[in-house]
């Protein structure tokens, strides 16, 4: 049996992501954005699941790097909070990028598993 939803398991569900997106691993990305998740990026454009799984399998997005800091995790009910700052390089495309993002991920605890519903990133100046 499973434990219940905590905040250490809800941490390590953005460390999950994190990892996942810059191992460009489809498949673990597939495990942790929830079937309904959409998402904001840092210049407003929507995201979807079938999107983002699509631009990792595609290769259009490859990270190099993705650091989290100052995280913070709440929990109210079945929804968990994950807030922090990502420091991400990789390349979109053609382009080349190194930026940081502060961001807000919404996760909802399921079938004994934190899955991301929701997402939003506002891009930080350096």
């Amino acid at each position: 049996m499973t434990a219940g939803p905590t905040t250490d398991s809800l941490l390590d569900a953005a460390q999950q992501l994190a990892a996942a997106e810059r191992q460009g691993d489809v498949v673990a990305l597939g495990q942790l954005l929830a079937a309904d998740y959409q998402g904001h990026d840092q210049v407003g454009r929507t995201q979807d699941r079938t999107g983002v799984l699509r631009a990792y399998a595609d290769g259009e997005i490859r990270l190099t790097q993705v650091e989290l800091s100052e995280l913070q995790a709440r929990i109210i009910g079945e929804i968990g909070l994950v807030t922090g700052i990502s420091a991400l390089q990789g390349e979109q495309g053609a382009e080349q990028f190194h930026f940081q993002l502060r961001f807000l991920q919404v996760y909802l605890w399921q079938a004994d598993r934190w899955a991301l519903v929701a997402s939003q990133n506002t891009r930080l100046p350096w």
